[in-house]
């Protein structure tokens, strides 16, 4: 079993846009994908659909001529509306819940690949080593065997591990707790013991050495103050791999609990279904929940 560095804070229960009972719906469905794919139909979270017109592949095509040059996120509005109006206009027919789709599809596309495309600006502004290029893997404990931590780290400068976000909102350039989270797991699975979050808002780049306000500065595990954060992650980190082991060992009998906990979590998003399933093959699929969607089909 693994856990992705980058869900992290959503395990640990320090990340507000995505639920610890998401990540732990995930890491069950690798380990029980058919029981999970038939609750998910049976809690209608997922359901089959005999309409076999879907607009995805049209939609990615549109969307890979933009996906490059999204670096400013004032303009990312601009752009989602462009691609919409050209999707529409080559398809009549398209109903409320096809632009409904298309729209939260390139929503959490044009944030990511804003992210990844300004990623590489600071890192060459800043002359950073860029990363991405290695599968770090580690077992952080000896008691759990068969958990393992996995992540590609964005950048280094020297011995410090760099994790770059970009902000949408100038008012977003701030301390995330969940995004201290991942920068301990990165030095958790590479053996590091400084790290620094850089985060990037239009043109202007914040990567203070000293904390303030907006900025965590050089985190160094070394130091008593950041040792005792980190090993307080450590231990939340510790706690959620026993939840998920708990659930596995009888999941027959505890997986309910958790499917009618999901359940309330996407339909207070609104996300019902979160895929619509044609002759096995996915469609509609809602980018909150790709990566579980996959992971089944």
């Amino acid at each position: 079993m693994y856990l992705e560095v980058s869900y992290i804070g959503s395990a640990c229960g320090k990340n507000r846009y995505e639920p610890t009972s998401k990540t732990i719906l995930l890491l069950l469905a690798r380990h029980s994908p058919e029981l999970i794919k038939h609750l998910l139909f049976q809690y209608g979270i997922i359901v089959e659909s005999d309409d076999d017109k879907v607009y995805d592949t049209e939609l990615k095509n549109i969307y890979s001529v933009f996906k490059k040059n999204i670096k400013d996120v004032s303009t990312a509005e601009n752009v989602k509306d462009e691609i919409i109006k050209k999707l529409k206009s080559e398809n009549k027919e398209m109903t409320d819940e096809d632009i409904s789709v298309a729209n939260n599809f390139l929503e959490s596309s044009i944030k990511k690949d804003c992210g990844n495309n300004n990623e590489s600006s600071v890192i060459q502004s800043k002359m950073y080593t860029k990363g991405n290029n290695f599968m770090h893997r580690k077992n952080p404990w000896d008691q759990l065997p068969h958990w393992e931590l996995r992540g590609f780290h964005d950048a280094s400068h020297g011995d410090t591990v760099i994790e770059i976000k970009t902000r949408m909102k100038r008012i977003n350039v701030r301390k995330n707790e969940y995004d201290l989270y991942q920068l301990f797991g990165y030095l958790l699975v590479m053996d590091k013991t400084k790290g620094k979050i850089v985060q990037k808002f239009q043109d202007e780049i914040f990567d203070s050495d000293t904390e303030n306000s907006e900025e965590f500065g050089i985190i160094d595990i070394s130091l008593d103050k950041w040792a005792t954060k980190f090993n307080k992650f450590k231990q939340e980190l510790y706690s959620f791999f026993e939840t998920v082991d708990a659930i596995c060992n009888d999941i027959n009998y505890n997986i309910h609990d958790y499917m009618v906990n999901f359940k309330n979590v996407v339909n207070r998003s609104n996300d019902f279904p979160i895929a619509k399933i044609y002759n096995g093959v996915p469609r509609n699929v809602n980018n909150n929940y790709e990566k579980l969607i996959k992971t089944l089909f």
